[in-house]
């Protein structure tokens, strides 16, 4: 992949979006996506939809969400330290001594997830996850005036860990779930810009918003755009790491290629197209086995209106809602390629009836 797509990575990872605050990541996709659009506009809900050959048939909705987990201000004490409720869900064992940054309309604040030292507990609470109404961010001030002169009460906060590489095609970050699959469905549309004299479907790119506390945005963008087959991107467990099953999970690896979704909650035909685009241009691919729900966008997508032929391409990720969220480069360009042949493969005649 070009550092010119791991730089806007970059700067997307730095954009903050924790759920029902994802404007300045918003900002940053609608800057990137215009190049390979007809269109783009914003709902009233927040999500980015970019349109390519509008009048093509069938209607393709391509849709990963932007936003990702965060920390939103509710109180500060007499000596300023900052107490918050969890934006999406966080295993609290991974945050006492995280740094993050608060979000403040003059600007990010440093701070320190806060929590009793491991030598003052008692020898139960060693032995339990920290709750996380026992932990604080603390700003390093030592009043409340003085906090609430740098952070208004309401503002959101997020860990502080940016985009780096760690070796080869790998990165790590927090925000891979799932800023990678925005990265993807870019990539799918740069492609299919450079392709659009055999495009004939309509292409409708959707960086939804509120995945993380229930998947709102990209259900509305659905029924807004009423297509036929809608493509969700989203991040998927690996096994290829220390307390990890395959017996669980299935084999999935990084770097073994996108994982299609077989499934209940997946149209067979779209599985079936997916995996023979795949197989025609002898592309990696896993397979993302679930039996019922999948707990993505793609759940709420497939019943709007009178039903959507739905699939789902995930990137394997490893420490999924930690700080440190591994992924392959490689992994992430397949996607965006094998998207990409999916939807030239499309036309009026395509059968979605299983």
């Amino acid at each position: 992949m070009d550092e010119a797509r791991v730089a806007f990575l970059k700067r997307l990872v730095a954009s903050p979006s924790p759920s029902g605050f994802e404007q300045p990541a918003q900002q940053v996709v609608r800057e990137e996506i215009q190049q390979f659009a007809d269109e783009v506009h914003t709902d009233v809900m927040g999500n980015v939809i970019a349109v390519l050959n509008p009048a093509g048939k069938p209607r393709v909705m391509l849709t990963a969400h932007c936003d990702e987990l965060g920390f939103l201000i509710r109180y500060i004490d007499d000596r300023g330290f900052l107490y918050f409720s969890t934006i999406g869900g966080f295993d609290p064992s991974t945050l006492p001594g995280e740094r993050v940054y608060v979000h403040t309309p003059s600007g990010p604040v440093l701070g320190v997830l806060g929590r009793k030292p491991v030598h003052l507990m008692e020898s139960e609470e060693r032995s339990k996850a920290p709750n996380l109404n026992e932990m604080w961010i603390d700003i390093g001030v030592a009043s409340r005036s003085e906090a609430r002169d740098l952070v208004p009460l309401g503002c959101v906060a997020t860990r502080a860990n940016q985009l780096e590489r760690l070796r080869g095609d790998l990165v790590v970050s927090r925000g891979m779930d799932n800023k990678s699959s925005i990265l993807a469905i870019v990539e799918a549309m740069r492609r299919l810009h450079e392709q659009r004299d055999q495009l004939k479907a309509g292409v409708f790119f959707v960086a939804s918003v509120q995945e993380e506390i229930g998947g709102r945005g990209a259900a509305l963008a659905a029924h807004a755009i009423d297509p036929q087959i809608a493509l969700t991107v989203d991040v998927t467990f690996t096994s290829d790491h220390p307390q990890m099953s395959e017996m669980r999970v299935g084999d999935v690896k990084l770097g073994g290629g996108p994982g299609i979704t077989t499934g209940a909650f997946v149209s067979p035909r779209v599985f079936q197209l997916l995996t023979e685009t795949a197989k025609a241009a002898d592309m990696s691919y896993q397979l993302d086995v679930q039996a019922a729900h999948t707990h993505t966008d793609n759940d709420g997508i497939r019943l709007i209106r009178s039903g959507i032929a739905t699939g789902l391409l995930n990137i394997p990720s490893r420490y999924m809602h930690s700080s440190s969220e591994v992924v392959s480069l490689k992994d992430i360009e397949q996607a965006g390629e094998l998207m990409a042949r999916f939807v030239l493969s499309l036309d009026e005649q395509t059968n979605l009836i299983p």
